[in-house]
């Protein structure tokens, strides 16, 4: 785990000012699992104490997985303008 740590701190970003990630947190109150949560390596996303999903978009590694494991596609997505630079990947 620590080489993984290593290799993403030498990945490079240029953060956008706006986020490239929307979540519909209405439909997040539903969901008891939350496996965007636990599915992304970044920790992109959070749940604050009422259930609701928080999105820190400048972690995100843009690799598509919460897309993919939400059970109610309430993640919408677009490629960030700046994106990320990878040294490892």
């Amino acid at each position: 785990m620590i080489d993984l740590l290593k290799r993403l701190g030498l990945n490079t970003y240029n953060v956008d000012k706006k986020s490239h990630i929307e979540v519909n947190t209405d439909i997040c109150l539903t969901c008891k699992d939350k496996p965007c949560i636990v599915s992304c390596p970044a920790g992109t996303y959070e749940a604050d104490k009422d259930g609701r999903i928080i999105v820190h978009y400048e972690r995100c590694l843009e690799c598509g997985g919460a897309l993919v494991i939400c059970p109610y596609h309430a993640i919408k997505f677009h490629f960030p303008e700046n994106g990320v630079s990878y040294r490892y990947g």
